[in-house]
Parts: C-alpha cells; sequence; structure tokens
C-alpha cells in the first residue's frame, strides 16, 4: 500500500510540475510598429527613367570648383507622373519633393558614404547654378481652367545628376545617393 501511495504522490507532484511549466509566462522583447498614411486630394504614382545611374569614375583633380558638378559626369534623368488622379481646382499643382541624405554643411549635395563628394541635381535646361536641395519641391505640371486627369497624368521633368566635391579636394571612395522622389499636391 504504501508503494501504491508513494507512487500517487510522485504522479501528483509530477502532474503539479507540469501543470506549473505549463502556465509559467517567459517575458521576452516587445516590438512597436509606426503605421502612417494620408489623406491627400488628388494622388499620382511617381516613375523613374532609371533606376541607378552610374555617373563614372573620376580623379580628384577633375574636380575644380567646390560646389560644381565634374562636367564630364552629368548625365540626364527623368521623373514623370501616371495613375493621377483630376486636379480639384483650376491653378492647382503636382509637385515633386526630393528627399535625400546630404553632406554636412551642404544641403544640395546627397550622398550616404560619407565622403566629401557627392551627387548634385538640377532641372535640365536650368542655367545657372540653382542646385536642388534635400525637400525642395518641383513643379511638374498645373492644372488648367477646366481641370482634368491629363493636366497631371504623363507629364514628365527632365533632371540632370553630376558628381561635385563639398571640399578643395574631392575625396577618394565610393559616392551612393539614393533620393526619393515623392508626389505633392499644391
Amino acid at each position: 500500500m504504501e508503494f501504491i501511495y508513494m507512487k500517487l504522490k510522485n504522479i501528483v507532484l509530477t502532474t503539479m510540475l507540469v501543470m506549473g511549466a505549463a502556465f509559467t509566462v517567459n517575458a521576452g522583447t516587445n516590438a512597436q510598429i509606426t503605421i502612417t498614411g494620408d489623406v491627400v486630394a488628388a494622388t499620382c504614382d511617381v516613375s523613374l527613367s532609371a533606376n541607378s545611374l552610374d555617373l563614372g569614375n573620376y580623379t580628384p583633380n577633375q574636380f575644380t570648383a567646390v560646389a560644381t558638378p565634374v562636367a564630364a559626369s552629368v548625365k540626364p534623368f527623368t521623373v514623370g507622373l501616371s495613375n493621377c488622379l483630376a486636379p480639384l481646382a483650376a491653378g492647382d499643382s503636382a509637385k515633386l519633393v526630393v528627399t535625400g541624405q546630404t553632406l554636412g554643411g551642404s544641403p544640395n549635395i546627397f550622398n550616404t558614404t560619407g565622403t566629401t563628394t557627392g551627387v548634385m541635381l538640377k532641372v535640365l535646361g536650368n542655367g545657372g547654378s540653382n542646385y536642388l536641395k534635400n525637400n525642395d519641391k518641383l513643379t511638374v505640371a498645373t492644372a488648367g481652367t477646366t481641370p482634368a486627369v491629363a493636366d497631371f497624368n504623363g507629364k514628365v521633368i527632365s533632371l540632370e545628376a553630376g558628381l561635385a566635391s563639398a571640399t578643395a579636394q574631392a575625396q577618394i571612395g565610393h559616392v551612393s545617393a539614393p533620393i526619393m522622389f515623392s508626389f505633392a499636391y499644391n
């Protein structure tokens, strides 16, 4: 009898241990996500003529002036709008917001690799030194007197990119400049 009692006692203890382990809560790490969205008056899809643009290889002595692209490195590309909704009112505008990491002290030289050399952008055919800066807005199209989808849809803006140095001596190294073009209404 004592043998049966001992066996029962062991079974009860084992069951209690298993049940206790099943209800044990282990603390772990938490995770959080921030989800955002916008409600806007009109939308368009933004597309590029190319997903990447190789400006080539240049030596430091080819950079002849600070914040001036090497002429041989300048290459064109386009940014276009498609799948647009009709503008709400005459005179409303379709814009592109240009964003990307820039070099400290040089808001118009884009680069994420840590060298003093980066990429400068400007609207093609725009003479002078009106180079785009981070967060600039470019007007691509303006709605006519009777707003229609065609006022924005299919519109393209031509840009050019070139390598430039933020210092008198261009630093040797790889340049990478991820630049985002986002649609903005008005």
